[in-house]
């Protein structure tokens, strides 16, 4: 343990079983946070760093008056320092209260001394709105860091709270429907939802092998060839297993499995993360049907939103009702005086 400043202590934490920091007060700090996100739990970090984790773990505790009051999720590697999750999350943060500046800066040096030839910060994917994207700036000058905004990404969303009827709405949509009609015409269409990683795990295997199909013949080659990235999933089954976020939609038309979709509903958020279709009968739009089950499962799970996750495909934009942000923040040690 390390006393940054005389009010806030700082310890590193020896992993994700730590004592001083237990899963259940991990997702309490979470319950708390200017941003909580699904990235965030205790569960989905962990699986994370168990299946694509890389260089030295740096999980850094704050303390004030003997309690944990916020928590750096974080990885150092070849002198950067990085979110957990920065590589395949889709919103990151600190967790926790760090409104007070000095538990920032605790936070910050506590993990800037842990790294031999530091050269930076390099924190991906904080939302626009947080207070954190305030915060690091100034935490920055303090710190004497120079602070840049490197990229920013579109998240659009579908608002299901102030009108819960937009998503059957959105669902009902000629298009959606008229390819859904298709397969019922011409066989048997069968949907199926699962929320308990048991459940899913027998089904990971087709769903890999119709990722990577689906993207085999494309310039962007489907990132499950890698198997550190299959397994993450295989993680997220076992050890987010019984959390109750997560989703999975199997669609099955004359015995084939024609789409697929791995994703979460998590605090009222109904999250589109990782789907995939039998790309032999893209012509059909297979996807289209796919997309359209998940919008009805969000309306009738009562989701506050229908989240669309990262990027900025014109089909998110024909059923968003607004778009979000995220921002790539850099902190580099200055060459000169900071102004």
């Amino acid at each position: 343990m390390s006393m940054v400043n005389t009010s806030v202590r700082t310890r590193i934490l020896q992993g994700f079983d730590d004592p001083a920091l237990q899963s259940e007060q991990w997702q309490t700090l979470l319950q708390h946070s200017c941003t909580d996100e699904v990235f965030l739990t205790w569960h989905w970090l962990r699986s994370w760093w168990e299946s694509l984790g890389r260089g030295r773990l740096l999980l850094v505790a704050a303390e004030c008056g003997g309690e944990c009051v916020a928590l750096a999720p974080m990885y150092a590697d070849s002198g950067m320092i990085y979110f957990l999750g920065s590589d395949v999350a889709d919103y990151l943060d600190f967790i926790g209260d760090t409104s007070d500046p000095a538990v920032l800066d605790a936070l910050l040096e506590t993990a800037r001394d842990c790294v031999p030839n530091f050269s930076g910060f390099r924190f991906y994917k904080i939302l626009e709105n947080s207070p954190t994207a305030r915060r690091l700036p100034e935490a920055a000058r303090r710190l004497g860091l120079r602070c840049y905004e490197e990229k920013k990404w579109p998240a659009p969303s579908l608002d299901l709270a102030i009108k819960p009827a937009l998503g059957k709405a959105a669902a009902d949509k000629k298009s959606l429907v008229r390819h859904e009609r298709y397969f019922r015409r011409e066989g048997s269409l069968e949907v199926r939802h699962f929320s308990d990683g048991e459940a899913i795990r027998p089904h990971l295997g087709e769903f890999f092998e119709q990722h990577i199909s689906r993207w085999a013949d494309t310039p962007y080659p489907s990132k499950l060839l890698d198997p550190r990235q299959r397994n993450l999933y295989h993680a997220l089954t076992s050890i987010a297993a019984h959390t109750g976020w997560l989703r999975f939609t199997r669609i099955d038309w004359e015995g084939r499995p024609i789409a697929f979709h791995f994703g979460f509903c998590y605090r009222g958020s109904y999250f589109w993360y990782k789907p995939t279709f039998a790309i032999d009968l893209a012509r059909h739009s297979p996807g289209e049907v796919l997309l359209r089950q998940l919008l009805l499962a969000a309306a009738a799970e009562g989701a506050s939103v229908f989240d669309f996750g990262l990027g900025d495909e014109a089909f998110k934009h024909r059923f968003a009702t607004h778009v979000r942000h995220v921002q790539t923040w850099g902190l580099y040690p200055a060459k000169g005086p900071i102004i």
